[in-house]
């Protein structure tokens, strides 16, 4: 009895360890798929300042207590020597960044480049919060008749989540069986990835909405005409039709009013979006930009750092 009280103890101490970050993927994967827990893969550039920079701050506190709250396993891994799984997850060639797998290796989650910890933070608890609903949608594309309107709506989730490799067939295919909502999408991933020319054709195409005109004010900004994309933000945010892509919206103005060198307008909607507190990707992409333009000589607000991870 003592024995087996005993054993039971040592699971459960495990299971509460602090998380930490592995530097096996093969390990990583494996502990992921016998546990059923996500992977957290950060692809790290060495030698890069951006990469060094970011992989010595994954350690901060706020990661940690989000990888300990999603429970989360968490690996390192070489872009460049994984540059195959890189391509795979993330899209494009070998490079710096964040995705999430799931259990079964499912790739549903991935922000490239560069991230604060309170970014890191903010992406993690997101894709823990979805969980669920990304588990629901994709039930429903086992069925035998796959409706164009579920397509569209995991295609949305996982273009929300930063899945562009998994997103832009499933809003491909919705958008040519008629569902008008997945030309916005693909014209926002398109210009996501910098593809402009195809985000361009997807937009002419797109009914005109709110959606639209917010669409169409990101794809300005990706094409550096921030002046535009100021006035076409305003006007979609004016409308106060904008649901879900009201902080984006918002988080894309103050960074145009920046980039047009208003930053004494954009100071004050960055400052009110990264108080709107509900811990939204969006905020915390708010605070980045503010400590840009605070510390343009740094690129960073200063912030109490542990050791890098060696």
């Amino acid at each position: 009895m003592r024995r087996l009280l005993l054993a039971t103890l040592l699971v459960l101490l495990a299971g509460c360890a602090a998380p930490e970050w592995q530097r096996d993927m093969q390990s990583a994967l494996s502990t992921s798929r016998g546990g059923a827990k996500d992977l957290v893969v950060y692809f790290a550039l060495p030698g890069h300042g951006a990469s060094d920079f970011m992989e010595s701050r994954l350690a901060h506190p706020v990661v940690l207590d989000a990888l300990a709250a999603g429970r989360f396993v968490a690996v390192i891994a070489d872009g460049v020597e994984r540059k195959r799984l890189y391509a795979e997850w993330i899209g494009g060639s070998e490079g710096m960044g964040m995705c999430v797998l799931d259990g079964q290796g499912y790739c549903y989650a991935a922000r490239p480049g560069p991230q604060d910890p309170g970014q890191v933070a903010a992406f993690l608890n997101f894709c823990a919060s979805k969980r669920a609903e990304l588990a629901a949608l994709r039930g429903r594309l086992q069925q035998t008749v796959v409706s164009p309107i579920d397509q569209h709506a995991l295609g949305c989730l996982l273009l929300e989540l930063g899945c562009r490799v998994h997103s832009e067939p499933l809003l491909t295919s919705a958008a040519n069986d008629g569902v008008a909502e997945s030309r916005l999408r693909l014209a926002h991933l398109f210009a996501l990835d910098g593809n402009l020319t195809a985000a361009r054709r997807w937009l002419k195409t797109a009914p005109k909405s709110p959606a639209a005109k917010f669409t169409e004010g990101y794809v300005l900004f990706k094409e550096r005409r921030y002046a535009a994309a100021v006035n076409a933000l305003e006007v979609a945010l004016a409308t106060k039709k904008l649901g879900v892509d009201r902080q984006n919206a918002l988080l894309y103005l103050g960074k145009s009013l920046h980039q047009d060198k208003r930053d004494e307008q954009a100071i004050p909607i960055l400052e009110a979006l990264a108080a709107e507190g509900t811990g939204s990707t969006f905020e915390a992409a708010a605070t980045h930009t503010l400590g840009h333009i605070y510390n343009p000589d740094h690129g960073h607000a200063p912030m109490s750092l542990p050791p890098p991870i060696r």
